[in-house]
């Protein structure tokens, strides 16, 4: 647990520390879909850090070479080094530093780090979630119509349309819907009680891996959208117990 924590404070000072500074943005996919120096660097030093302190770990990694798939095997880490790097590239102080170590395709270790708020949310199975230190817990239980929502835009434009549809759904059917741009920092917020429930689709393993365990560890509900949680689907709800059921089926019934 410690490992993980101080890797990704390492590099979310490395972020932080250059912040303001002019970027080198080059674009993945779509427009939205970015990448920066300070990406590469941070996830080398994660890299590097853990390697030097478990030689025998492996590696998904969202920039550059890494596993392809998630071995079944025991100390996988999961790494997204800046977890919203299109706010970071705006010098929105909304992102985040994302681990994961899975043993045997299951989560066992997490840790985000927000660097602008100087948060670090991290988890181990079975032992609760944590918030610098502090045990977190989140004991909202609003309705669905008090609840205060948050999801975000995929990537891929044929994803766009049921996007929309879910959003102007449940725009009307809640207190309201906030898109941040990471997954990972929406999960711990969604853990300690900031927000009452999140979904989105087209993900990737290393948007929700760090931010799974550490909302599961604080009493949220996390599925996929039409059955038990899989990074393969490339899609997640989460949200307190008093509305999961609820807001899950509406968003099953969108076609």
């Amino acid at each position: 647990m410690k490992i993980i924590c101080e890797a990704a404070k390492i590099a979310g000072i490395f972020a932080k520390e250059r912040f303001f500074q002019e970027h080198v943005v080059n674009v993945k996919g779509r427009s939205s879909d970015v990448v920066t120096e300070v990406d590469f660097a941070c996830q080398k030093m994660i890299v590097d850090f853990i390697s030097t302190h478990l030689p025998e770990a492996r590696f998904i990694l969202e920039e550059g070479d890494g596993c392809k798939e998630i071995p079944d095997a025991e100390c996988v880490f999961i790494i997204d080094p800046i977890d919203g790097t299109l706010n970071y590239s705006h010098s929105l102080p909304f992102f985040a530093v994302s681990i994961a170590r899975l043993d045997y395709r299951e989560i066992t270790e997490s840790a985000v780090y927000l660097p602008a708020s100087d948060e670090l949310f991290y988890a181990k199975k079975g032992k609760g979630a944590f918030l610098n230190g502090r045990q977190i817990f989140n004991k909202n239980s609003p309705s669905l119509e008090k609840a205060l929502l948050v999801t975000g835009w995929p990537y891929e434009e044929k994803l766009f349309e049921w996007t929309l549809k879910s959003i102007e759904k449940m725009t009307f059917l809640s207190q309201e819907i906030r898109i941040f741009g990471s997954a990972a920092a929406e999960l711990c917020y969604l853990a300690c009680g900031r927000f009452d429930g999140y979904w989105e689709i087209g993900l990737k393993p290393w948007d929700t891996a760090g931010g799974v365990l550490i909302a599961r560890e604080s009493g949220i509900f996390v599925e996929s959208i039409n059955g038990k949680f899989d990074f393969k689907t490339g899609e997640i709800i989460a949200a307190v117990p008093s509305i999961f059921e609820k807001l899950r089926d509406i968003l099953r019934s969108i076609s």
